[in-house]
């Protein structure tokens, strides 16, 4: 009897840091979500502004909500990945820099593969509609995609360093919480 209730009380507690593990994993995911959530969505009014212009009507509210969920889910395994020692014994941009051309790299494959995809039975093949995208007038809203989505991991990544210098919720800290006149006092702290 003893050794199941020392069961029970196992498997309870193991089942407790499964729960923990994954409302923290949802709080990561919902947070860089957010981000490219905000960051999306005003790509997509910028250009339904533009549009405005030509009397084209755009909407485009649930690819930018899809593609932040996409982007920040492949933003947070990515981390995970190590880009060795030589970066690791770099100043903070390299990794920075590197991270988000590799990521940005990515961000065009899936774009280019994705028109190609939408427009594979237009032209025969997959092979022959990657070509048509990249030949295509297309090709414009491709390279404004990814430049807009580069920029936008460049200040994910660099807000990452940041966050992993300051501590745990320093970032949140600094700017829900300092007040300006002490974030400016230990400006002067450091200048010394």
């Amino acid at each position: 009897m003893l050794s199941l209730g020392i069961a029970v009380f196992i498997i309870k507690i193991t089942c407790m840091k499964i729960l923990k593990k994954i409302f923290e994993e949802i709080k990561v995911v919902t947070r860089t979500a957010s981000y490219f959530a905000v960051v999306f969505i005003l790509m997509m009014v910028m250009k339904k502004l533009y549009l405005k212009d030509y009397d084209i009507e755009f909407t485009g509210l649930s690819q930018a909500l899809v593609g932040a969920l996409v982007m920040s889910k492949v933003v947070i395994l990515m981390e995970y990945i190590s880009l060795g020692g030589w970066v690791q014994r770099q100043p903070a941009i390299v990794d920075v820099l590197l991270r988000t051309l590799l990521y940005t790299a990515g961000v065009l494959i899936v774009i280019v593969l994705e028109k190609a995809f939408e427009k594979r039975h237009e032209i025969s093949g997959y092979g022959n509609a990657i070509v048509a995208v990249l030949n295509d007038r297309d090709v414009y809203h491709v390279w404004a995609t990814t430049i807009g989505s580069a920029a936008s991991i460049l200040v994910y990544n660099s807000f990452s360093v940041v966050q992993r210098a300051m501590g745990k919720n320093g970032l949140a800290k600094l700017f829900f919480s300092t007040p300006l006149s002490r974030v400016e006092q230990a400006g002067h702290l450091t200048k010394t």
